[in-house]
């Protein structure tokens, strides 16, 4: 369904959105298999943060597929940091004028993505997975979410290091 969504690029579900409590719901979830991997996953919301205008199931898609990424990037202990905060104007990938923006953050200790690779991770069908570990689709759908949400994806890493990635979406 949500690779039909993003062929159709499907028009989001308006409504306010609380990135708190939807990001804590999707720790929640992945928190028990990452555990097993030895993988801490920890929080630093801003209890102050805005809510977000948009489709909350598309949002929770996102921080899904990156919170997914960034444990299995990681062999062996680590740790995931998911982080929200609001941006000042001039850190916001927005036009000067727009409205004040939220960020989450997703911030992993893994293997890191080389840079011949930053130009096509949001391609559809690209991975740099073995065969039969991913399908190629989760930062493509993620990406086109984020478009439709008149938001932006920035990502940072460094190989042997870890990764960021950084999901700005707009106040209203």
């Amino acid at each position: 369904r949500r690779l039909l969504d993003f062929a159709r690029e499907k028009v989001p579900t308006e409504g306010y959105v609380d990135l708190n409590p939807l990001s804590e719901d999707v720790v929640r979830f992945v928190a028990n298999p990452a555990t097993l991997q030895d993988i801490e996953i920890s929080t630093r919301l801003d209890p102050d943060l805005p809510r977000v205008w948009g489709d909350a199931d598309l949002i929770k898609q996102v921080v899904l597929n990156i919170l997914v990424n960034a444990t299995q990037a990681i062999e062996g202990t680590g740790r995931v940091v998911v982080e929200t905060r609001l941006l000042r104007p001039a850190e916001a990938a927005s036009k000067p004028g727009a409205a004040p923006m939220v960020e989450f953050a997703i911030t992993d200790n893994g293997c890191g993505i080389p840079e011949a690779n930053m130009q096509r991770i949001f391609d559809p069908f690209f991975t740099s997975k073995e065969v039969g570990k991913g399908t190629g689709l989760g930062l493509s759908v993620s990406y086109g979410i984020v478009k439709a949400h008149a938001g932006a994806i920035k990502v940072e890493s460094v190989v042997g290091e870890g990764s960021t990635f950084r999901v700005q979406l707009p106040t209203v």
